[in-house]
């Protein structure tokens, strides 16, 4: 059993997601100019995409349900709790991050998406 999602999937996530995220929201802008439908699709093309991809969503659903529905759920202190849970999720993060950046600078070079990195 994973208990974590996988660094592959980070850098899937962020070597395709990133690009489809900038040409939808491109789109949404010459076609509709809806403010409304870009704030959409970011939470749809980026936030989930990354949250699902980066976050060990197992043991926040276990905290929450262990502090109950309206209880505090605080973050673990404990020094294997860092280990187990926000180091790899970091690692994972970085990888997304690494993926995205160089996605978007291939396509800039090879000239496919015009991206204005300034």
């Amino acid at each position: 059993m994973r208990l974590f999602p996988s660094i592959p999937a980070a850098i899937v996530t962020g070597a395709v997601g990133m690009p489809l995220l900038i040409s939808g929201w491109k789109f949404i802008e010459t076609t509709s100019h809806s403010q409304l439908l870009v704030l959409v699709w970011a939470i749809v093309a980026f936030i989930i995409p990354v949250v699902l991809a980066t976050i060990d969503l197992r043991d926040v659903a276990r905290r929450w349900r262990d502090a109950g529905f309206f209880g505090p759920v605080s973050a673990p202190a404990s020094r294997e709790a860092f280990r187990q849970i926000h180091f790899p999720a970091w690692t994972r993060m970085a990888a997304w991050f690494v993926s995205a950046v160089v996605s978007l600078l291939l396509l800039k070079i090879v000239g496919a998406f015009d991206v204005d990195l300034r």
